[in-house]
C-alpha cells in the first residue's frame, strides 16, 4: 500500500492578510513527482478560502502520513505554522514538511516550531522523492545523505545538511501537472495589480527559473544558485495548449526573472506562440532591458506581447554600478521605451530607492530618469532588507536597521514601507518621496491618469481614491 501524501496551500487570507492568488506551480511540480509513488492529494486552502477548521478537517480525513506545505514567502509565515500547528492536533504522529522560499532563506527560524519535523531546501526535482521515502523508513539512517534538508535530532539540536547543488543543474526539468489542482478561482484576475490584472481568463507561468546577476536585494541565487534552469520550449507550448483548451485561457503573465535570457530560445517560444495561432495575449512581469531590440519587439507584438515590465532599479549609474551591482546601461532605457511605444507594446519600470550608500542626488536623479523616460506607469519601491541578502548583511553591520527589526514584525513587510536611515536620508523622506513622486510622475497629464487606470484595471474615481489614499498613507497597507 502507498504510503498517503498531503500537501497543504494555506488561505493567505488567515490572520486578516491580504489575499495572494497565484496558481500555486510548487503544486503542480510536486504533483509530477508524487502522485506515482505516493496516495498524493491537495488541500487548497487558499483558492478555495477555507477556514482553519475546514482546512483541519479535510487533513483528518484524509489520514495522511505525511503532510507537506508550500512556503513561498515569509511574509505568511504564520499561515504556514498554523497549518503545522492543525495537522499535529489531528494527529501529533503525522509527519511535517515545510518547503520553499521561507525554509530555504530561514532555516533555523522555521525549525524553531516544535510542530514542524522537517524542512527541505530548494528545488524538489531529483531529491524530494528520495527525501520522503527516507522519513518514511523506521531508521532514517539514509536522510544523512540527503543534501538541503533539516530536523531536530534527538538531543534536540538542529541538523541542517548542505546545499549540494541548484535546479539550474537539473537533468530534465519537470512538466507541470495540473490533474490534482483546481486552477480555477485563479483564473479570474480583477485586481488592481498591473502586472496580472485581466478583463480576460489570465494564467501566470514560469519558463525559466533563476538569474545569474547578484543584485545586492535579491535572494534569488540562494534560492536558486547563479545559473539559469530553461524548460523545453515544446512543454511550455504544450503546457499553454492545456490552458487554452481546459480553461479557456486567453492571457498569459510570463513571471520569469530572466525570459529573454536566450535569444533563441525565446524566438522559438514566440514563434511557436504565432505557428499554434492561440490568438493569446500575454505580458512579462520583468524583462532585461539590454535584450530589447527591435525584431525581438517585432516578434513580441506580433505573437500577442501587450506589457512588459522593465526593472530599471536606479537613475544613477553610480548606484546601478556599485551598490545595486545590476549590468544596466542607462542610456538603452529611453529607445526602448520608444521602441515599445511605437509598437502599442505598454511599458512600466520598477525603482528601488534608499539603499546605504546612496546619496540624496542619486535619489533625485531616479525620479528625474523615470520622468524624462516617460513609462506608461513607474512604480517606487523603499529598498527592503530580505532573508539571505547581502542587502541585509550590509545593513545589519553598518547598523542601519531599527532594534526591533524583524522578518517575522508585520510592520516590516512589503516595499513601500521605509526601514533603513543613513546620514543621506530619514525613512520619513524616503516614504514622502516614494508616494509624492509616484503621484506626480504617473499623473502629469490626463492621458498618462487614464493610461494608468486602464494598467491598474481601475476606473477613474478608483483610481482618484487610491492617489488620495497613497498621499494619505505613503503607499502603506498593513493588516495585522
Amino acid at each position: 500500500m502507498k504510503n498517503k501524501l498531503l500537501l497543504v496551500l494555506a488561505n493567505s487570507r488567515w490572520h486578516n492578510k491580504r489575499p495572494w492568488l497565484s496558481i500555486p506551480y510548487a503544486a503542480l511540480i510536486l504533483s509530477a513527482l508524487l502522485k506515482d509513488t505516493f496516495t498524493f492529494q491537495i488541500v487548497d486552502a487558499n483558492a478555495r478560502n477555507l477556514t482553519e477548521a475546514e482546512c483541519q478537517r479535510e487533513i483528518n480525513d484524509f489520514d495522511p502520513d505525511i503532510v507537506m506545505v508550500s512556503a513561498l514567502s515569509v511574509e505568511y509565515h504564520r499561515q504556514f505554522h498554523t497549518v503545522m500547528s492543525l495537522v499535529k492536533a489531528v494527529n501529533p504522529s503525522i509527519i511535517t514538511v515545510i518547503g520553499g522560499v521561507y525554509p530555504t532563506t530561514l532555516p533555523e527560524e522555521v525549525l524553531k516550531d516544535t510542530n514542524v519535523d522537517f524542512i527541505f531546501i530548494g528545488h524538489a526535482e531529483e531529491r524530494i522523492v528520495s527525501f520522503l521515502q527516507a522519513v518514511l523508513s523506521p531508521a532514517k539512517t539514509d536522510l544523512e545523505r540527503i543534501p538541503a534538508i533539516g530536523y531536530r535530532l534527538a538531543d534536540g539540536t538542529l541538523h541542517i545538511t548542505p546545499v549540494a547543488s541548484y535546479i539550474s543543474s537539473v537533468a530534465e526539468m519537470v512538466r507541470p501537472d495540473y490533474s490534482l489542482l483546481d486552477i480555477e478561482p485563479y483564473l479570474v484576475r480583477n485586481t488592481s495589480d498591473y502586472q496580472v490584472s485581466s478583463q480576460v481568463r489570465s494564467a501566470s507561468l514560469l519558463t525559466t527559473y533563476g538569474c545569474p546577476f547578484d543584485c545586492v536585494f535579491c535572494a534569488t541565487r540562494t534560492i536558486s544558485g547563479k545559473g539559469v534552469a530553461f524548460r523545453p520550449v515544446n512543454d511550455v507550448l504544450d503546457e499553454i495548449d492545456y490552458l487554452v483548451h481546459n480553461h479557456a485561457i486567453e492571457d498569459i503573465v510570463f513571471l520569469d526573472d530572466y525570459l529573454l535570457a536566450d535569444k533563441q530560445r525565446i524566438t522559438s517560444l514566440l514563434q511557436g506562440l504565432i505557428d499554434r495561432n492561440y490568438n493569446l495575449t500575454w505580458k512579462a512581469a520583468n524583462v532585461s532591458a539590454w535584450h530589447l531590440k527591435e525584431d525581438l519587439l517585432d516578434l513580441m507584438k506580433q505573437s500577442g506581447c501587450t506589457q512588459i515590465t522593465i526593472s530599471v532599479e536606479s537613475g544613477s549609474q553610480r548606484v546601478l554600478r556599485d551598490i545595486i551591482r545590476k549590468p544596466l546601461n542607462l542610456e538603452i532605457v529611453p529607445p526602448v521605451v520608444q521602441m515599445c511605444r511605437t509598437r502599442g507594446i505598454d511599458i512600466a519600470a520598477n525603482f528601488v530607492i534608499g539603499f546605504p550608500g546612496e546619496t540624496w542626488d542619486d535619489l533625485r536623479m531616479t525620479f528625474k530618469f523615470a520622468e524624462t523616460c516617460d513609462f506608461d506607469l513607474v512604480h517606487f519601491h523603499i529598498a527592503t532588507p530580505l532573508p539571505a541578502t547581502d542587502l541585509y548583511r550590509i545593513a545589519q553591520e553598518q547598523k542601519l536597521l531599527p532594534e526591533d527589526f524583524s522578518f517575522f514584525n508585520p510592520n516590516y513587510f512589503g516595499f513601500g514601507q521605509a526601514f533603513i536611515a543613513t546620514d543621506e536620508f530619514t525613512t520619513q523622506e524616503l516614504l514622502v518621496l516614494r508616494a509624492f513622486e509616484w503621484d506626480r510622475i504617473n499623473f502629469s497629464t490626463s492621458e498618462k491618469t487614464a493610461k494608468v487606470a486602464a494598467l491598474y484595471n481601475m476606473t477613474l474615481e478608483e483610481l482618484t481614491n487610491h492617489r488620495k489614499m497613497t498621499r494619505l498613507k505613503f503607499g502603506i497597507h498593513l493588516h495585522e
